[in-house]
């Protein structure tokens, strides 16, 4: 966030089975006034990840599945007040305007159709969904299904595999039920962290094309003391390329339903597979220390966040803080962002901890390490919501 905060985004999300055309409507979302959240196929758990991304905007992108998509319109103005739907079509039977009127369908567009077209109708309908609420008794519940955090870094070996374990297990500590997607396909050791072996991994999920199937996700996940469940890593990084970014994307919305938090830990660079994490997360912490050559890369990242729009879901985190040449104030004036979570430096607690095979949380959660990453665990939980509400 910016010392001056601009005016919120409408957010929007995307929902159709046509991946080109879902990709050719989500480049023409270049407007500031709007901001992609992410999509989904228009199938069975489409209104769970809905709930869970809380759009402004739902923007159905449909063909001959008329009858699948006022479906979900409906649902959707049930479930979700304060939403607006667009249908996006390539053509429209006049006999389906009446069904459509009744579902609670804002708008109805035909394809072709251009970007100032596309963000004026999006604002239209905002506005009316948004004037409808402010003058009904009818509230949008701030309860939410599941939360998606995505841990990232602009390079490799500043903690961030550390806070997402960490992070976890203090989730897990509050009576979450928690779960990790190791998704650092070629060198990812989230399991080293928790002192698990895996017979399973993600490559083997993926392989097996298993990762919209919840029982066959359970069966091959890692379930550690503290409560958590874990998706490992590949074991070698030529598996790596068995997991694709739709396999990413079905395996988060399966598991949606079942876990109040899922956490993604990535690999410090920004594929297609870290992508995919970011574009379907509700937060992303970005992890940063106190040198120069990371917050370069930090500053870098923020830029990349946000021409691809997902700047506002992200919250920094400072690790390894401690007292130098470069200061908390320093850092926050030269990312142009306020921060909010730091995690103090401890390299002998936090590498004994490490060796055990033990979260830090759980081995010394009386350390000041300890309890900033606690105080983490509280801000995600009674402080980002909000954001999203």
């Amino acid at each position: 966030m910016k010392w001056d905060e601009p005016m919120e985004k409408i957010k929007v999300m995307i929902v159709g089975n046509n991946d080109n055309r879902i990709y050719e409507i989500k480049s023409l979302l270049r407007n500031d006034k709007v901001a992609f959240i992410g999509f989904s196929k228009l199938d069975d758990n489409v209104v769970e990840k809905s709930i869970s991304l809380k759009p402004h905007v739902m923007i159905i992108q449909c063909e001959d599945e008329f009858k699948a998509a006022i479906d979900l319109a409906e649902k959707i103005y049930i479930k979700i007040p304060g939403c607006a739907v667009i249908l996006l079509c390539d053509s429209f039977d006049v006999s389906m305007i009446e069904k459509v009127m009744l579902a609670g369908v804002r708008k109805v567009l035909q394809f072709p159709i251009d970007t100032e077209t596309l963000t004026e109708n999006i604002e239209l309908a905002h506005y009316m969904e948004k004037s409808r609420m402010e003058n009904s008794d009818v509230t949008a519940s701030n309860n939410m299904q599941s939360w998606i955090i995505t841990v990232f870094g602009a390079k490799g070996g500043i903690g961030k595999t550390s806070i997402t374990v960490n992070l976890a297990v203090a989730l897990a500590k509050m009576g979450k039920k928690v779960a990790v997607i190791d998704a650092d396909l070629q060198f990812g050791d989230v399991n080293v962290y928790f002192d698990i072996d895996p017979k399973d991994t993600i490559s083997e999920l993926s392989q097996g094309n298993d990762a919209g199937d919840i029982d066959a996700i359970k069966r091959m996940m890692a379930l550690h003391f503290s409560g958590v469940s874990i998706v490992c890593a590949p074991k070698s990084p030529e598996y790596a390329e068995y997991v694709s970014p739709k396999n990413i994307e079905t395996m988060i919305d399966t598991m949606r339903p079942f876990y109040d938090y899922i956490l993604i830990d990535t690999a410090p660079v920004f594929s297609d597979i870290t992508m995919a994490a970011i574009e379907n997360s509700n937060l992303v912490l970005l992890v940063t220390v106190q040198d120069i050559s990371t917050l370069r890369n930090t500053r870098i990242t923020l830029n990349i966040l946000e021409s691809l729009q997902q700047k506002e879901k992200t919250e920094l985190v400072i690790n390894r803080l401690t007292k130098g040449l470069i200061s908390l104030k320093d850092m926050q004036r030269v990312l142009n962002e306020q921060v909010k979570n730091t995690i103090a430096f401890d390299f002998k607690t936090a590498t004994t901890a490490h060796n055990k095979g033990i979260p830090i949380v759980l081995d010394a959660p009386k350390s000041e390490i300890g309890k900033d990453l606690k105080k983490l665990a509280n801000y995600v939980v009674n402080t980002i919501d909000h954001r999203v509400s």
